[in-house]
């Protein structure tokens, strides 16, 4: 059964499928809440219940503070309307390319990176459409378990969905990907989501940050300017950072890209080895950009991907210390 939200002091409104959020049915329905993390991290969906009746799905969520929860605030991605409602929100009717959309994936191929990392190669029967630096939630087979993992790939038409995986010690999802779920096991695949993509129509210079497994999202932005038209004019800067260089993992696809780019500069950090490296930098990756950037950085537009605790340290970098316009610096807060 759909119920209808109603979006006050507009004349917007868009059905809610049963089981689904406010956030993604909005989403659905072409509108453009601002969002995140999609997952109750961030806070940045936050909205107030006018009228109707909501079932809360992580009434604990870190992305509510106390005064967000005096104030009576909710978060739209752990919304599910159980009647018609009207809600103050902030929406846009200016929609995102592709519409999220909730369908079963197969897995068909498995391929070891690291020793903590892997490749997972889902398909579906519609093509997979996204954009570069998206993420897609993924729910495992016993249909409560559900990640959001990006795309490190391009969208095609084959349904060819790529997820680079890291393994989460004790972690109750990556356990599964990694221990159980074998090559032909189907899971449900809900997307695409997310903000920090690829904009085709800026011609800034491109860095990319990766850490641990956030070279997947970043592969997925190189990969998309390289198949820009204007490809040959374009300069990428590609920053991977791991412990050690065992935690490092360059894709092959890498290579074509570089050959349709203008230029592709790769550079790899290394927090915790300093012997044996190679030509790494050693430190951490957020050093490396500066390091290599300098106070050009306010030339390019940066793309991030990785665990907080690096983002937050690249955001101070850039945007705090070296002027970099806040906007210009695009990351998903989602863990």
């Amino acid at each position: 059964m759909d119920h209808h939200v109603s979006v006050v002091g507009t004349d917007l409104g868009f059905a809610c499928a049963e089981g689904d959020t406010l956030l993604r049915s909005a989403l659905r329905a072409g509108l453009s809440p601002t969002y995140e993390c999609n997952s109750g991290s961030c806070g940045s969906c936050r909205y107030e219940l006018v009228e109707g009746e909501m079932r809360d799905l992580r009434p604990d969520a870190p992305g509510l503070t106390a005064r967000d929860r005096r104030k009576g605030r909710r978060l739209a991605c752990q919304s599910e309307p159980l009647s018609s409602c009207s809600v103050r929100i902030a929406v846009s009717e200016q929609p995102a390319r592709h519409r999220p959309v909730r369908q079963t994936a197969d897995l068909r191929e498995i391929n070891r990176l690291t020793h903590d990392m892997a490749e997972f190669v889902f398909a579906t029967r519609r093509p997979a459409a996204f954009s570069p630096g998206q993420y897609a939630m993924i729910t495992l087979p016993d249909g409560r378990t559900e990640r959001a993992y990006s795309m490190s790939n391009i969208g095609n038409c084959h349904g060819n969905w790529r997820f680079v995986i890291k393994r989460t010690p004790g972690g109750s999802a990556t356990s599964v990907l990694f221990d159980h779920l074998e090559v032909g096991a189907t899971v449900v695949l809900d997307g695409p989501y997310g903000n920090a993509h690829l904009r085709e129509d800026d011609d800034r210079k491109i860095a990319c940050v990766g850490g641990g497994s956030g070279i997947g999202a970043m592969t997925s932005i190189v990969l998309g300017a390289a198949a820009l038209p204007d490809a040959a004019d374009r300069t990428v800067h590609l920053f991977v950072g791991g412990r050690t260089t065992d935690d490092i993992v360059l894709p092959e696809s890498l290579e074509l890209a570089g050959r349709r780019l203008g230029a592709l500069h790769v550079r790899t950090a290394v927090s915790e080895q300093h012997d044996d490296a190679g030509d790494a930098f050693r430190g951490f990756v957020h050093e490396a950009v500066v390091a290599d950037l300098g106070d050009d950085v306010t030339d390019f537009t940066c793309y991030a991907a990785g665990p907080p605790a690096m983002t937050d340290a690249l955001a101070r970098s850039l945007v705090i210390d070296r002027g970099l316009d806040a906007e210009l610096l695009r990351f998903d807060r989602f863990c």
